[in-house]
């Protein structure tokens, strides 16, 4: 049986996109004529594979910068490692890694021997690496930070579960979930109506599902606030998801905890 390639690994496996690769490399930013009349492909086989590197984060398409007047033309240029922080596809590549390594290592720990519990692993790899992912990502502070621009230590609760609400909304968009949000009270339902890892979820949903729930816990601690992720309820219909959310209630001293003289009829 021969191996499986991978996306990134048929998209190199052509010559005429490793030879455009190349050219960028040596040569910078190119237009797509330009880059044709270099390979002598035709301009419309030019921009296709151009935009096969483009959409698996090889390159990256982008207007010309002009100081004339005139339409600028678009230019290519290979992707650069601070693109992961600005381009939207790096983000999304990104995003994938992160659930999928999160996916390979529970796997890879649990195979050849009997874990405790399958699910909590897979929980917990899933919020570790999402934990450690955003400690990486510039401008993300959570309440108390000394950063002034992103300091959260003045907001509200309401605020602070909305910011939550909206970072697992973006986490799971980028991902493919295709989320939809329901909120009723303290309760928040996220419907998920497309699973990017549907195929694997099928045969290994305690697996799988696990470190999605994984993966959503951390970014609302990464994120900071009073929301948790309490449950994430495989095929509630042939392609629907249900990822639960709920508002901890705030910890109430305890009586004995009330400093001497500052008791209820004081």
């Amino acid at each position: 049986m021969s191996a499986r390639r991978t996306p990134a690994a048929r998209t190199l496996a052509s010559g005429s996109r490793v030879d455009l690769l190349d050219l960028l490399q040596r040569g910078g930013p190119q237009t797509v004529g330009e880059l044709a009349t270099l390979t002598g492909l035709h301009q419309n086989t030019t921009r296709e594979h151009l935009q096969r590197l483009v959409s698996d984060g090889y390159v990256l398409r982008e207007p010309e910068i002009r100081t004339v007047r005139g339409r600028p033309r678009m230019i290519y240029r290979v992707a650069q490692a601070e693109d992961v922080r600005t381009d939207p596809v790096a983000a999304v590549r990104l995003e994938e890694s992160i659930a999928r390594a999160a996916l390979t290592r529970v796997l890879l720990e649990g195979y050849g021997k009997q874990l405790d519990s399958p699910r909590r692993s897979a929980e917990e790899a899933g919020r570790s690496l999402a934990l450690r992912h955003a400690r990486r990502k510039p401008g993300q502070c959570r309440p108390g930070c000394q950063d002034a621009e992103h300091d959260t230590s003045t907001l509200s609760a309401e605020e602070l579960a909305q910011r939550q609400v909206d970072a697992v909304d973006a986490h799971l968009d980028r991902l493919g979930f295709d989320p939809t949000l329901d909120i009723e009270h303290d309760a928040m339902d996220f419907h998920l109506w497309r699973c990017p890892f549907l195929d694997l979820a099928r045969e290994r949903s305690e697996v799988v599902c696990s470190v999605h729930l994984g993966l959503v816990r951390g970014v609302l601690e990464a994120t900071g606030g009073p929301v948790e992720a309490t449950d994430l309820q495989p095929f509630v219909g042939p392609h629907h998801c249900v990822l639960r959310l709920r508002r901890a209630e705030p910890q109430v001293a305890e009586l004995s905890d009330v400093p001497d003289g500052l008791g209820v009829f004081a």
